[in-house]
C-alpha cells in the first residue's frame, strides 16, 4: 500500500480515457489513400500512436513520397479535426470513477500529445462538463511528451505537489513522462494500446498495472 493520498490524478488521452484508434486510423487512411499511399489497418496503427500527430503520419507514410509529408499531414489533421468523434468513446466504467474522484475534491487533468483543440473537443463530446480541472494538448510543433515541461508550465497556477499526484497511461511514453514529472503513483492501464509484454520490458516501471478502469478506484482507496 501507497502512504501517499492522491491529490491530483493526470491521465493521458488516447488508450487511456478513450478509445480513438478507429477514428485515428481511418483519418490517416484517407490522406494516405488521396496520395496514393497505401493504406493502414488498425492492428498496424496502434504502435504508432503515442508520440503526436506528426510521427504518426511518419509512421504511416513508411518512408515512401517523403516529399508530400506536409500535403497528407495536412489532409489528416483536416479530416481528423472533422471526424474525431465517429467511433471514438470513453471506456466502459471509466466515468464512474472520476466521478468519484471529483466527489473527494481530488483535481483531474488531461496531458496528451493531441493537438489542443481535438483534444479539448473530444473531451467535451465524451465527458461531464467540468469533470477534468485543464486539459493540456500540445500544440503543433510544440514539446511533446515525455518532455514533461508544457505540462509544468500550464498547471503551475494549481501549485500540484507532484508527490501527490498518480499518473495513468498506456504507453511507455507515459512512463517516461510521469518520471520525468516526478509523481508520487505511476500506472500503466492494461486496456490501451501497448501490451503488457512492452510496458513491462521497459527500462523504467510503473508503480502498478491496471486491468480495467473500475482499478482506479483502488488508487483512490490508497490500496495500489
Amino acid at each position: 500500500m501507497r502512504e501517499i493520498k492522491p491529490e491530483s490524478l493526470i491521465f493521458d488521452m488516447d488508450g487511456t480515457i478513450v478509445s480513438t484508434v478507429e477514428d485515428i486510423t481511418d483519418s490517416v487512411n484517407v490522406a494516405l489513400l488521396q496520395f496514393g499511399l497505401e493504406p493502414i489497418s488498425v492492428k498496424e496503427c496502434i504502435p504508432m500512436l503515442g508520440n503526436g500527430s506528426v510521427m504518426l503520419i511518419k509512421r504511416a507514410m513508411k518512408g515512401k513520397k517523403e516529399e508530400l509529408f506536409d500535403d497528407v499531414f495536412n489532409t489528416y489533421y483536416s479530416y481528423y479535426h472533422q471526424h474525431y468523434c465517429v467511433k471514438t468513446k470513453p471506456y466502459d466504467g471509466l466515468i464512474d470513477v472520476l466521478l468519484e474522484a471529483k466527489r473527494r475534491g481530488i483535481l483531474l487533468f488531461v496531458y496528451t500529445n493531441k493537438p489542443y483543440d481535438i483534444a479539448l473537443e473530444v473531451l467535451n463530446r465524451c465527458f461531464p462538463k467540468g469533470l477534468f480541472s485543464l486539459l493540456v494538448g500540445i500544440p503543433l510543433g510544440g514539446k511533446v511528451k515525455p518532455d514533461p515541461t508544457l505540462f509544468i508550465d500550464a498547471v503551475s497556477s494549481y501549485h500540484l505537489d507532484f508527490s501527490k499526484a498518480c499518473y495513468f497511461g498506456d504507453s511507455t511514453t507515459d512512463i517516461e513522462t510521469a518520471t520525468n514529472l516526478h509523481c508520487g503513483g505511476i500506472y500503466s492501464v492494461l486496456w490501451g494500446y501497448q501490451s503488457l509484454e512492452t510496458l513491462s520490458s521497459f527500462h523504467l516501471k510503473p508503480t502498478a498495472y491496471l486491468e480495467n478502469p473500475k482499478e482506479i478506484q483502488l488508487v483512490l482507496d490508497e490500496k495500489l
